[in-house]
């Protein structure tokens, strides 16, 4: 919720809020939003019981672990990429250590010319040449012959800096490649931590909600929260200038892509065990997954929501909205613009799931569709 906050303060500044043509409005219009929206967020996250308790220390774990996940991937990416480089480094280096060795003979071989000339070589090639022309000529062979001569050398110590450079960003390129190594580490264990953590939760909170009731409180509690939120978004985007999208969503009725593969769990608008109903698809998937945009569309929500989790909605004009819950990791911030087919989020179990999958829901004006009719 904080983060809607931060992006439609971030709004303030677009041209198209602030042309002159009530911008002034807009940006009253904003604040207020995003007052409306602060308030909601400490009604949503306060705490009112032990259930809220553990609840909220479950909200603590998967931020943590989600978040970890995102450094751990950081860090692999960024190892790949420097033992991309180094693999080019050390090839540079086997080169430049050939080209060394050649020019080393080459020198080798033109400081034992001019030994064995002396001193004394333009005055030697003077006095064994009696034709003018013709000790003309041989002078300026001679200047061409030290031309090269220093040419080589030259080439020669440049080589040598070269290789002197190469070999101190491989050094540098290892002991960071092992700094990272290390980081990974820490935090693979720290993930450990979490995840153990995190179950002692879950296992506290399935004691206090070994009744049916508890369970259908819960749920009903997570299914509000999720409505307040939607209807609170749509509000706030509802007065925001979206650009011209040549394939509005409406007209993409069963021509979309799916999130993820994976096995549905169930029928929209299906009747659960506690007696409420389905408003979405759960996909089972496995864990660390790409979760795709099914459309064109802004990010309007980022972050974590008790009974959803890891939590991304994307907004794609005219009142339509994708939302995409118990992620492990989330690839976008608020406010970015992505295209059909990007990488949205990774699958997880936030949320208090005891496996992983995605929950994906469709909804136009806040109120649910079903999403086979839009996927295919």
């Amino acid at each position: 919720m904080r983060l809607i906050a931060v992006f439609l303060c971030a709004l303030l500044a677009l041209p198209a809020l602030a042309d002159g043509r009530g911008g002034a409005d807009q940006q009253a219009r904003l604040k207020e939003i995003k007052q409306r929206i602060e308030s909601l967020q400490k009604e949503l996250g306060q705490v009112r019981s032990q259930r809220d308790q553990l609840l909220k220390d479950l909200e603590d774990n998967e931020k943590d672990i989600s978040e970890l996940h995102q450094r751990v991937d950081q860090i692999k990416n960024d190892m790949r990429s420097r033992t991309e480089k180094l693999q080019k480094l050390k090839s540079e280096q086997q080169q430049l250590e050939e080209s060394r060795r050649s020019m080393q003979r080459r020198v080798e071989q033109e400081v034992a010319a001019a030994y064995r000339l002396g001193k004394q070589e333009q005055i030697k090639l003077l006095l064994n040449q009696q034709d003018p022309q013709n000790i003309a000529r041989q002078l300026r062979y001679h200047q061409y012959f030290l031309q090269e001569r220093s040419r080589v050398i030259d080439d020669y110590l440049d080589t040598l800096t070269s290789l002197h450079t190469v070999s101190d960003n491989i050094q540098r390129e290892r002991d960071t490649l092992d700094s990272e190594r290390q980081q990974l580490e820490n935090r693979e264990q720290r993930l450990v931590g979490a995840r153990r953590s995190r179950q002692a939760t879950l296992d506290k909170l399935a004691a206090q909600l070994a009744d049916k009731s508890g369970q259908l409180q819960q749920l009903k509690g997570d299914r509000t929260r999720l409505q307040k939120l939607v209807d609170e978004v749509g509000r706030a985007i509802a007065s925001l200038v979206s650009p011209h999208d040549e394939q509005p969503f409406a007209k993409q009725r069963g021509r979309l892509q799916w999130p993820v593969r994976g096995r549905r769990a169930n029928a929209y608008g299906q009747q659960r065990d506690n007696g409420l109903t389905w408003k979405g698809i759960s996909i089972r998937a496995n864990e660390g997954t790409p979760v795709h945009a099914i459309h064109r569309g802004r990010v309007v929500f980022a972050d974590y929501l008790r009974g959803q989790g890891m939590l991304v909605i994307l907004d794609h004009g005219d009142g339509y909205m994708s939302l995409y819950a118990h992620n492990q990791s989330l690839t976008r911030s608020l406010g970015e613009w992505v295209e059909r087919g990007d990488v949205i989020a990774r699958v997880g179990n936030s949320g208090g799931l005891d496996h992983s999958g995605l929950y994906f829901e469709i909804r136009h004006r806040g109120r649910p569709q079903d999403p086979t009719v839009w996927c295919r």
